[in-house]
């Protein structure tokens, strides 16, 4: 009788452990995105020619710049940004919870002088 009962508790203790580690296996994940401005590709900005384009031509195809500001000697710097920011939860019961973030952000300066690109850069960060 007594052999009966320590059969009877190993396997409920098998059981719970089972259920248990189970319950590891449920989780639930969601994925959110926020993204601000407008991504600028580069099949775009090959398409600029520094000594030709002009400012109109950027502003018509890339939109109204995010920031701009003029130098003292005229130069006009036009900024455009981008981002996109990735926001992934999981839980994996019973136990873990994880948070996890990426962001990437692009930054497109266009230099113009009397109406003319004279030069252009792209800066891409990811976090």
């Amino acid at each position: 009788m007594e052999e009966h009962g320590i059969h009877k508790f190993i396997l409920t203790v098998v059981i719970a452990s089972v259920l248990l580690l189970a319950g590891c296996f449920i989780h639930d994940s969601k994925v959110s995105y926020t993204e601000k401005g407008a991504p600028v590709s580069d099949h775009t900005l090959k398409q600029i020619k520094c000594g030709e384009t002009t400012k109109d031509w950027v502003v018509a195809t890339l939109g109204t710049p995010s920031e701009q500001t003029t130098t003292d000697n005229g130069i006009e710097i036009l900024k455009y940004r981008y981002g996109k920011k990735q926001d992934s939860d999981t839980v994996i019961l019973p136990f873990v919870i994880i948070d996890d973030q990426k962001q990437i952000e692009q930054t497109v300066y266009v230099e113009v002088k009397d109406n003319v690109v004279r030069r252009y850069w792209q800066e891409n960060t990811r976090r």
